[in-house]
């Protein structure tokens, strides 16, 4: 998935969200939003799932513009992308295994195949013995990576994940890191919203881009290890 912002400003009411934001973010690369509540980084991950329009400026998903995106462009856009909402939505009145297993309904998968993806994503992840759970008998923790799987339950080109580990401890941290770099090593885009200081180190080969006041206010390369 490639993604190019051009002169992107977002306004809600009166109050700026994003002011002139211009980036590229390649194909199968994995990028961090880091900056304080506030910054932008919801609002700028709304827009790469056509969630929202630019005011002024264009963002481009693959060469097409999300503006005039036709509904079977969006629907076809969207069955390639994963998303990981920063309160999770899990659906409170449904099981573990029913929540992950939605997005396969959605997109009309073979009843066949159902099953056999869900409890392979389930083991994936690590939370098959949750299965028979409902949300509110979760932890934090075991909640986000509940909706981790849910996102990535259907094979994702994009996978976009805003605050994937909120307010976790870091043994939590960990385990979402884990789940979210499989993802990577497969070849997928992957765009994280964080300011989780744990979760920023687990990703060195990533690129950051600080956010401030809704702008980008310095973009930070991957570290990489040089032979001395």
């Amino acid at each position: 998935m490639h993604i190019d912002f051009r002169g992107v400003s977002v306004q809600f009411d009166v109050i700026p969200a994003l002011s002139n934001i211009t980036a590229v973010l390649p194909d199968g690369q994995t990028t961090l939003l880091v900056g304080p509540t506030g910054a932008g980084k919801t609002t700028l991950l709304r827009l790469l799932f056509a969630d929202i329009f630019p005011h002024t400026g264009s963002v481009f998903l693959n060469g097409q513009n999300t503006a005039i995106m036709k509904p079977h462009q969006k629907r076809s856009f969207l069955q390639k992308t994963g998303i990981v909402f920063q309160d999770c939505k899990l659906l409170p009145h449904s099981t573990v295994y029913e929540n992950v297993l939605y997005p396969l309904i959605i997109n009309e998968f073979p009843k066949n195949e159902i099953d056999h993806k869900c409890l392979e994503i389930l083991l994936d992840t690590g939370i098959s013995h949750l299965r028979d759970k409902y949300p509110h008998q979760l932890s934090g923790g075991e909640k986000h990576l509940v909706a981790l799987s849910r996102a990535i339950i259907h094979k994702p080109e994009f996978l976009i994940a805003d605050e994937p580990t909120g307010n976790l401890d870091a043994d939590s941290t960990l385990e979402v890191a884990t789940v979210l770099q499989n993802q990577i090593n497969k070849g997928v885009t992957v765009v994280i919203s964080t300011h989780s200081s744990e979760l920023i180190a687990c990703f060195p080969k990533a690129t950051r881009l600080e956010m401030s006041e809704g702008k980008i206010t310095k973009v930070i390369p991957p570290i990489t290890k040089t032979i001395s």
